[in-house]
């Protein structure tokens, strides 16, 4: 028999889900779907109330884009995909992307065959960054950060020889990403971290799976132990291993917003999380 603990879970799990499913095949917008978990948990607190709302969205947002149903044109789907968009949008690899676009579009730069970009686009690219949304980020970081998402671009065919795509957003999200998970060599990507960069990426789906199945904030260094282990990639206690995984894999997977950063102290160990939006993310990816 299971734990009581585990029946309860799962019958307040199967709560959630039949109020996303009703909220789904209704219709309801976000404020009706409040309204009824109002209804439905009124001796909760405002805490859990709060929650339960996420997961009901989170839910809806599985049966949006999952469902093969005729509800495309439905209020829950238009505003599910609203905020979706919004998400994309609020990225920091979109933020790159769509900077080296314009950049290129403004100065009339395109790429040449077999010749790197102007010196000084980078530096046109990073002063724009600095100035907007990236304004905390080291400039140096940057000009790494838009090389990277450069070669993305390119491997996605996004950017040419004398030309690039118009695409929009969710597009542009989804060829950037598929050229950095599938696509790019990640020894050119990542070229401090030699050999172990395309090791790495030969078990990258073992390294999602170990992230997403974390519900939540975990120490990077336990992702990283757990993984070498499975793998025999690289020592679970090798300092420049797991430092790679952090400033390579780890960094871009938080720039396509499915993880984030935990604010810590300085001293403590460095921790992560998934985003509000990761599931809905790697289901858009996984397409």
């Amino acid at each position: 028999m299971k734990h009581p603990a585990d029946v309860t879970s799962h019958r307040f799990r199967s709560t959630i889900n039949n109020l996303a499913l009703y909220a789904f095949e209704n219709e309801l917008t976000n404020d009706l779907i409040a309204h009824e978990i109002e209804k439905r948990f009124a001796t909760e607190k405002t805490g859990k109330k709060n929650k339960i709302m996420k997961d009901v969205l989170q839910s809806c947002y599985k049966l949006v884009w999952d469902s093969t149903l005729p509800f495309e044109n439905s209020i829950i789907v238009k505003e599910a995909k609203d905020e979706h968009t919004q998400t994309i949008e609020a990225t920091t690899a979109i933020t790159l992307a769509q900077c080296i676009i314009q950049t290129m579009k403004r100065f009339s730069v395109y790429l040449a065959k077999n010749k790197p970009l102007p010196h000084n686009f980078y530096s046109l690219c990073v002063d724009t960054l600095l100035d907007g949304p990236l304004a905390n980020y080291d400039p140096d970081l940057l000009v790494i950060y838009c090389k990277q998402t450069v070669i993305m671009l390119k491997t996605a065919g996004i950017i040419n020889e004398q030309s690039m795509d118009t695409v929009n957003v969710v597009e542009l999200y989804q060829r950037l990403f598929s050229a950095f998970w599938n696509k790019c060599n990640w020894k050119n990507l990542f070229p401090s971290g030699g050999y172990i960069s395309n090791d790495i990426k030969n078990n990258r789906q073992l390294l999602l799976d170990i992230i997403l199945s974390s519900n939540k904030p975990v120490q990077l260094d336990s992702i990283a132990r757990t993984y070498f282990e499975l793998t025999g990639i690289a020592n679970p206690y090798d300092l420049f291993a797991i430092s790679l995984l952090d400033f390579s894999v780890i960094t871009w997977l938080s720039f396509f917003g499915i993880i984030e950063y935990v604010h810590s102290a300085a001293d403590m160990p460095v921790t992560i999380a998934l985003t509000n939006g990761a599931y809905h993310l790697v289901q858009l990816i996984s397409q």
